[in-house]
Formats: structure tokens, C-alpha cells, sequence
């Protein structure tokens, strides 16, 4: 089972997911051209926080990865898969 806090995960998930993540959201702003103040305030968090999520520092609530899904069109599944060809999960992001 996986939960959103970082101490509740095993060491090597928490380390792949961090790293995951923060590559997918890094690599949305850039190629939509969306600054980090930006996103954050689009998604209605602090800059600190989506900073944190960026660097690698922590992973969002469950309720931010749904936003953040929506927001950025990335499947929730391609946050905790990063060979995204093999991952068991549908590609789909929640409400599209």
C-alpha cells in the first residue's frame, strides 16, 4: 500500500516516486511554458509547496496528486511508474 507521507513509505519507493515526480512536473512547466509561482497559484498551493514537490522534498497529499493530475493532464498512475510503457495502470487522468 502507498501513502502520501514521506516517512510511511519504504526508502527505495519514496526515493523513485520523489524523483518521478518531480522530473513529470519540471518537465510539464517547461514544455508548457508555465513558471513555478504559476502552477502553484493556478493549483491553488503555495510556491513553497509546489517547490517542494519539484526539488524532490515531498510528496503531495492525496487530494493535491488528484489537482495536480487534473491540472497537468498527467495520469495519477505516471507519478508512481517511471517506465510509464510498462506501468499496470490505465492512462487516464481523473476527470477527463
Amino acid at each position: 500500500m502507498l501513502y502520501c507521507s514521506n516517512a510511511e513509505l519504504p526508502q527505495s519507493i519514496m526515493e523513485e516516486t520523489l524523483k518521478n515526480l518531480s522530473d513529470l512536473l519540471r518537465q510539464w512547466r517547461k514544455d508548457h511554458g508555465v513558471k513555478e509561482t504559476v502552477a502553484a497559484e493556478e493549483l491553488g498551493v503555495g510556491a513553497a509547496t509546489w517547490g517542494h514537490w519539484e526539488e524532490g522534498v515531498r510528496l503531495p497529499t492525496l487530494k493535491n496528486l488528484i489537482a495536480l493530475s487534473r491540472y497537468t493532464g498527467i495520469p495519477i498512475q505516471h507519478f508512481f511508474c517511471p517506465n510509464r510503457h510498462r506501468c499496470p495502470f490505465r492512462d487516464e487522468a481523473p476527470g477527463k
